[in-house]
């Protein structure tokens, strides 16, 4: 099958996604990890500070500091999320039950 005069052959995509339910939906666990292995890098290079910038390598301190920033912003970000995630849930969740009383109470009348 072509798509036009002298073009190649489409073909069906060959990997589908998979349907199952991300492990870390917000990706915490990982933001997590990472900011906290910058900030241990942070510490450290902080203490090797005076050997790096000898050698000319004091960017190093920066870019672990830089990350642990980023990091720590992306955590409130991440956390800030998951809140709003979890209550537009539970509202979700109250109305379904008012809504399932609401159609009880009627059916028995």
């Amino acid at each position: 099958m072509k798509d036009g005069p002298g073009l190649l052959p489409v073909h069906p995509p060959v990997l589908e996604q998979a349907p199952v339910k991300a492990l870390d939906p917000d990706g915490l666990g990982v933001i997590s990890v990472g900011t906290a292995a910058f900030a241990v890098a942070t510490v450290v290079l902080w203490f090797l500070r005076a050997g790096l910038a000898a050698d000319g390598h004091l960017w190093f301190l920066w870019v672990s500091i830089t990350g642990t920033g980023l990091g720590l912003v992306a955590l409130v970000f991440g956390l800030a999320s998951r809140r709003r995630r979890r209550h537009a849930q539970s509202i979700a969740a109250d109305l379904a039950r008012a809504d399932d009383r609401g159609t009880d109470e009627g059916e028995s009348a």
